[in-house]
């Protein structure tokens, strides 16, 4: 696992030193989390973000009568925590929940913000991994305003075609803001539309 935090953390900043890379063996510990199981509930504050070494994550925000809204997955080799907690040190809006049984390693907020106040680096690191988030959440908010849910679910399988087959159907459905019966009748369709191809 460290091992694996440490090639993660040098193809974001090429320059990590040594001594830096090292400081992960000092503050990052090992956690679990069993399948279904939370790393947080809405209304706790975010302490500690989650790198994944194996399983799948998600973030959702639950509706009230309506279920819940997927707004985010996180795989292997990704970090994982609620951004707008972690970082304000307020209660979550999202609950962060493992879809999968997930091991990795962890850091506590007081460390990585220690971090962040000695080495640039880290605080490199810290903003590119807050930039992905970004980025990702971003590009599903435009899948939401351009596209028809047709449309969202072909770029889904163009951008996580390898997590279809890990994430169930009604968490998809939750992400692309559709119910799990049109899932299932768009996934009938794509596979008709590409075997009438064949």
């Amino acid at each position: 696992m460290y091992t694996q935090i440490r090639n993660v953390a040098s193809q974001f900043i090429s320059d990590f030193t040594k001594e830096e890379l090292d400081l992960i063996e000092k503050h990052f510990y090992p956690k679990k989390l069993g399948k279904n199981e939370h790393l947080l509930q809405v209304g706790e504050v975010a302490k500690e973000v989650f790198f994944i070494y194996k399983g799948i994550m998600r973030n959702y925000v639950p509706i009230s009568k309506k279920g819940h809204i997927t707004n985010y997955f996180a795989e292997e080799g990704m970090f994982n925590t609620s951004a707008v907690s972690f970082f304000t040190q307020q209660p979550s809006y999202e609950a962060v929940q493992a879809i999968e049984p997930c091991e990795g390693l962890a850091i506590q907020f007081e460390n990585l913000e220690a971090l962040y106040d000695q080495y640039h680096n880290w605080e490199r690191l810290g903003r590119l991994f807050l930039q992905a988030i970004l980025i990702k959440q971003d590009l599903r908010l435009r899948w939401f305003i351009e596209k028809s849910a047709i449309e969202r679910y072909e770029a889904f399988l163009k951008t996580y075609p390898h997590l279809m087959q890990r994430i169930p159907q009604y968490y998809v459905a939750s992400y692309l803001g559709i119910t799990p019966e049109s899932l299932s009748r768009l996934r009938s369709r794509n596979q008709k539309v590409s075997t009438d191809k064949v």
